[in-house]
């Protein structure tokens, strides 16, 4: 692209920041040296997704190959013939090099890495450059947030492998609003299942339901979930009221309430807080 890049790559040994720190210095320093100049190149650090194989992979290909197009620095005709793209060297299943993996294109259907299939793939990228402009916003919000693209099983499995590993996290801004969000979701999730209850009852039932706001102190208490999200996922009313119904309740209730003891036993030992 103009002022940045796109890479899709496989990293079995778990080295992408020193693959990605050698990749750029070494860009950096040629590039200097061609031009006769000095100093950075890249500001600020990479930022990473980790992708579930599948479809997903296959839509986020789909997206980098597209994104020259869609940025009006080629046509989606002349994407295969584009300098800047691995795109026009993939159809070569010969002479391509043997780092260049073809195997997502497994996951299109009908499509084969093959003449045949790679003519049927630059006619699946000229139906998805010409998709309704809000299907196109939505991909490219979907691309450039977050820190993880893939289902529900994929997400959750791949943020308690995060969640385990001290010292592993290092996400920011959008990506660990996202990581937080998704490890409060499955905290209240197990305790909505510990009492038997599940968000349409919340909706119902009054703001400070005593079943409500214990489900609230344990969040406060195990997680680093906010009150503005407890009070919109549990129907509680403006979030301020979260800490006040939560005060009187541990002042009070906390050691009589029924539901505390039921959530004691929920397993909420894997939940840390970011």
């Amino acid at each position: 692209m103009s002022n940045h890049y796109h890479l899709c790559l496989a990293t079995p040994l778990g080295n992408l920041s020193e693959g990605v720190r050698w990749l750029q210095a070494t860009f950096a320093a040629r590039f200097n040296r061609f031009r006769k100049e000095s100093g950075h190149l890249f500001q600020g650090r990479f930022k990473s997704l980790v992708v579930e194989p599948g479809s997903h992979l296959l839509e986020l290909v789909n997206y980098i190959h597209l994104n020259p197009a869609r940025a009006g620095m080629t046509t989606v005709s002349e994407l295969r013939r584009y300098r800047w793209t691995s795109l026009r060297l993939l159809p070569k299943v010969r002479t391509r090099p043997k780092w260049l993996d073809a195997s997502w294109l497994d996951y299109g259907e009908g499509l084969k890495d093959s003449r045949s299939g790679w003519n049927a793939y630059f006619r699946l990228l000229e139906m998805r450059a010409s998709d309704d402009p809000k299907e196109i916003d939505r991909v490219e919000r979907r691309m450039n947030r977050g820190w993880c693209i893939g289902g529900r099983e994929f997400r959750d499995g791949i943020s308690r492998e995060l969640l385990e590993r001290e010292g592993a996290i290092r996400l920011e801004g959008d990506e660990l609003k996202e990581l937080n969000r998704s490890h409060w979701e499955r905290a209240l999730e197990r305790c909505l299942r510990r009492l038997g209850r599940d968000l349409k009852e919340a909706a119902a039932d009054a703001k400070s339901a005593e079943w409500k706001v214990a489900i609230a102190a344990r969040l406060k208490a195990e997680t680093s979930a906010t009150n503005a999200w407890i009070s919109e996922r549990l129907s509680m009313g403006a979030p301020n009221a979260v800490s006040d119904y939560c005060g009187k309740y541990l002042r009070n209730r906390a050691k009589k309430c029924p539901f505390a003891r039921k959530l004691k036993t929920a397993p909420m030992s894997s939940f840390k807080a970011f």
